[in-house]
């Protein structure tokens, strides 16, 4: 029952590879075209998961500090200490470091819909039915009364293929317009199971081969475009993560050895664009970078107690008003309170002057009269005045 819901679901994707190998009439291109439209519909996803990064990038200098504080002491409470401190701050921060596994999550089912897809091409593209399929796969040496869901599909194409004028769809109905992929691809034939043969040469041997290149190629390339913890890079380094970094292409390739070429196939179309839409999606949303200088603050921060923390929080706050000094904090009032008054003096003293002196020689020196300026509030205190005289 579950095979069958897993095989609805995949319909709608089904339809889009058997409008793709309609469109153009090459298995190889088929496959490409159907990987890249899946990519770009998993895009919504690798973006999330991004921005997820680059949170945790922006609060890097912070953990390196916390790692930093605690370092060179192994004992346990000190370690849960240290990792209660580092959670404390990404709640603070309103970040959950678990949210890129759950994003993960969400794209493996899609990745294994899509893979059954390209595994199974007589259900999606060609529309054979489960009792055809059964049928034929009897009739070819698969196994007298094997189930739909056990047929290997894509072997099953070539037997089809170069038997299907002796083939009666009156035995098996779904065959009549069924279109069946042409499945051999210059000197590959996508169909066949790539061996270790050099007499003759197995051509689709170089299809694993070529997987190994670009899988360790493109974990390199992603690795540079993904957040790495700088207190954590000696361990990422180590041994044991060399042997993670080889291990996932080596199964495949060992994979690849036991089914069809076409899954070798799929697995380089989808890890070559993996890689580019890093690289673009990277260019869009970059990794925040950080200076010495970045991380000896959050060093300093880190060491500051609570009380510190928050004066410093409150220091920083923009709604606070300004703090004015007590040698001065009269001076505007002063000067608001006293402009009107010098200024009616002014004018004042400037008419009667005029009135008075208006048959005096002008002497060029008097040519501009004298106006009374405000006085100038006294700027030094008395601590000033006592160094001073001191």
């Amino acid at each position: 029952m579950l095979g069958s819901l897993f095989d609805l679901v995949s319909k709608p994707f089904g339809l889009l590879m058997r409008g793709m190998y309609a469109l153009t009439h090459n298995y190889i291109a088929a496959i490409f075209l159907f990987t890249l439209v899946c990519e770009l519909l998993l895009i919504p996803f690798a973006i999330k998961q991004q921005k997820n990064q680059i949170k945790q990038a922006s609060l890097g200098p912070r953990t390196a500090a916390i790692r930093k504080k605690y370092a060179g002491r192994n004992d346990n409470a000190t370690k849960q200490k240290m990792q209660q401190e580092i959670m404390d701050m990404y709640q603070q921060e309103h970040f959950n470091p678990a949210s890129g596994c759950g994003t993960l999550l969400i794209q493996f089912p899609i990745i294994i819909l899509l893979y059954n897809i390209i595994r199974k091409p007589l259900t999606f593209i060609s529309r054979l039915t489960d009792v055809d399929l059964s049928a034929l796969a009897g009739r070819f040496g698969q196994g007298e009364g094997i189930s739909a869901g056990a047929v290997d599909q894509i072997k099953l194409i070539s037997d089809i293929r170069d038997n299907l004028s002796s083939l009666s769809t009156a035995q098996y109905p779904s065959l009549e317009g069924a279109l069946i992929p042409q499945t051999q691809v210059g000197p590959f034939d996508l169909t066949k199971t790539p061996t270790l043969e050099f007499n003759p040469f197995d051509w689709l041997m170089l299809i694993p081969l070529v997987t190994l290149v670009v899988m360790i190629v493109s974990q390199k390339i992603m690795k540079r475009y993904t957040y790495q913890d700088p207190t954590m890079a000696e361990q990422q380094n180590g041994l044991s993560m060399k042997i993670l970094e080889w291990a996932m292409p080596l199964f495949s390739v060992y994979i690849e050895f036991q089914f069809a070429a076409a899954i070798g196939i799929y697995w380089i179309f989808r890890s070559i664009l993996q890689m580019v839409e890093k690289i673009v999606i990277s260019k869009f949303y970059p990794l925040p970078k950080f200076t010495e200088q970045d991380y000896k603050e959050a060093e300093r921060q880190a060491n500051l107690s609570n009380k510190q923390k928050k004066r410093e929080l409150k220091e920083r706050d923009p709604n606070r008003p300004p703090v004015r000094s007590l040698h001065h904090i009269d001076d505007e009032e002063y000067l608001a309170r006293h402009a009107a008054d010098f200024a009616a003096e002014n004018d004042g003293s400037s008419d009667g002057e005029t009135n008075a002196d208006e048959n005096k020689p002008s002497d060029g020196q008097n040519d501009k009269k004298e106006k009374k300026e405000p006085p100038v509030p006294l700027k030094e205190d008395a601590n000033t005045e006592f160094k001073k005289k001191k």
